[in-house]
């Protein structure tokens, strides 16, 4: 019987679209200049809430967040934490999640997710007695109805990648039989991450139209009015499944769309909102001395991607030289922007960290040799750097375009397009020389399978790896955290062989919240139960 994890510290066009608007994401940076030491912030979150006094019953909160959603439905919105997923839970609960305590993945709706043959074929068990809000059962067809809907092209689901291939059969009511094109040891990890929110086939019937903008789940709240980039106005549920144990302490809830992370900072201070959620250190820091925040460290983070398939980055020496021409850990220093200097894809507080295999450290004598090896054979390094148009971004890429000016032979141009262009031009044409990308990834599986497989359609660098494509089978192919541990430090040693991107920051993540709140609790990269927080 497989144990749902081992434990740890802490497709196509649709498909690229999400992983393009995750990236967009990165506009959410503290640009003010008066920024704490990071190493200050809060400490990674646990997910429990023992610590806050227990939340009352009733009344209703402000919630702010950087973009209205383009639809919330499961198929077409973004599972990220600071914009659509925290309205998603709201509205559906997930099915399954990951308790960033244990990295364990951990039942909600779902009772029992189990595979008897290493992932060859697993066993979704639902909860009795669950209804969605149109008081229609949520039962194992309606979870086959969703996947399928993920699978089918036409929906142009954003996760259509995890569900692609999945053989489906309803075994009773509650009971749905799982068989994935190959055997998985992981996919509960895929399926509370890509596939864990379930909308009414009822209310799909209905058509896309319909079913993303008056959304029908089975979670704590349900959608009251929506005006369309200003905001929007949830309700409690009165059918949810957990009413009888006083859930969710809220009668409600308003989600009011503010770009501007430092007008939602101080939107929170001044009780003219609530609660946010963050991916910046900075303002995590500041709002842990200003107010409150629960920063939840996770794998990935923001990093330099290089497409592997145009001039100059296809010549290894092009991305090691660049990799190497610019310093992590003076980012923050130059730019005081909080960041958290990386050495690779996994966090050094990760178990899958190997200390031994991380990415090349600043050498300008080194790089500057490449540049001139590289020009001498008529392989300038000129290249564009795609960024989406905000003023983070636009730091960033203006302070690598800076310090890349101190050599000779390289010449780095930029490009920031609004998130639309930025995501047809990246995503869907792969159309970039180098991009601005980043990932929150509280767990190897699926993400880094999605994107770096060679086969992946998220593999928009178009990296091609025999030994990385091991690593990650691998990886997803076991249950056993040694062996785990050992795939991901073979793909680690394959990113610092090949040099696929180069990442400068690692990853944070967290809700900023003010004296009124309690009850917050996060799951998956940083997610808010929304069931549970309150008012004290």
């Amino acid at each position: 019987m497989h144990r749902f994890a081992p434990p740890r510290r802490r497709f196509r066009r649709s498909a690229a679209v999400f992983s393009a608007a995750a990236i967009a994401l990165t506009a959410c940076s503290d640009d003010d200049g008066n920024t704490p030491d990071p190493t200050n912030a809060p400490p990674a979150a646990t997910g429990a809430a023992s610590a806050q006094a227990p939340a009352r019953q009733g009344g209703t909160i402000t919630m702010l967040a950087v973009q209205d959603s383009a639809q919330l439905d499961p198929f077409r919105s973004a599972y990220v934490a600071v914009t659509d997923e925290p309205r998603l839970n709201a509205l559906y609960d997930p099915l399954f999640a990951i308790a960033p305590a244990t990295g364990k993945v951990v039942p909600h709706l779902g009772e029992s997710l189990t595979t008897a043959d290493n992932g060859a074929t697993w066993t979704l068990k639902l909860r009795s007695g669950v209804v969605f809000s149109d008081n229609t059962p949520f039962d194992a067809a309606a979870v086959k109805t969703n996947w399928e809907m993920h699978a089918n092209p036409a929906t142009a689901s954003l996760h259509r990648a995890a569900a692609t291939g999945l053989k489906l059969e309803v075994v009773d009511p509650l009971t749905l039989k799982v068989t994935p094109p190959a055997p998985n040891q992981n996919f509960d990890r895929t399926m509370a991450q890509e596939l864990t929110y379930i909308e009414s086939p009822q209310q799909l019937a209905k058509g896309p139209e319909v079913y993303g903008s008056q959304p029908v789940g089975a979670g704590p709240f349900v959608l009251r009015s929506w005006a369309r980039g200003s905001e929007q106005v949830f309700a409690r549920n009165p059918l949810y499944w957990q009413k009888d144990k006083g859930l969710p302490r809220l009668d409600g809830f308003t989600v009011k769309n503010v770009p501007d992370i430092q007008q939602q900072l101080s939107s929170v201070k001044t009780g003219q909102a609530d609660i946010f959620t963050s991916s910046d250190p900075a303002l995590l820091a500041r709002g842990a001395s200003d107010a409150h925040a629960m920063a939840l460290k996770v794998d990935g983070g923001q990093y330099f991607m290089f497409n592997l398939t145009r001039a100059p980055f296809d010549d290894p020496r092009a991305r090691k030289a660049v990799s190497i021409a610019m310093d992590p850990a003076d980012i923050p220093k130059t730019l005081n922007n909080g960041y958290i200097p990386a050495k690779g894809l996994f966090a050094a507080t990760s178990p899958f960290f190997d200390p031994n295999l991380t990415q090349p450290a600043y050498d300008k004598t080194e790089a500057q040799r490449l540049f001139n090896e590289l020009a001498a054979e008529g392989k300038k390094v000129d290249f564009t750097y795609l960024i989406p148009q905000n003023p983070s971004s636009q730091k960033t890429a203006e302070y690598m375009q800076s310090r890349l000016q101190t050599y000779q032979n390289v010449t780095m141009k930029i490009e920031a397009l609004e998130i639309g262009a930025y995501i047809q031009k990246s995503a869907i044409q792969k159309d970039f020389q180098g991009l601005l990308s980043q990932r929150w990834i509280p767990d190897p599986e699926p993400q880094l399978f999605l994107a770096f497989y060679s086969k992946s359609p998220l593999n928009y660098g178009g990296w091609n790896n025999p030994a990385a494509d091991k690593a990650l089978a691998t990886g997803r192919g076991s249950a056993d955290l040694s062996v785990r541990k050992q795939a991901y430090s073979d793909l680690q040693r394959a990113i610092v062989q090949d040099m696929p991107l180069w990442v400068y920051s690692e990853a944070v993540v967290g809700p900023i919240y003010n004296d009124k709140i309690t009850g917050v609790e996060v799951y998956n990269a940083g997610v808010l139960y929304m069931d549970r927080i309150g008012l004290k």
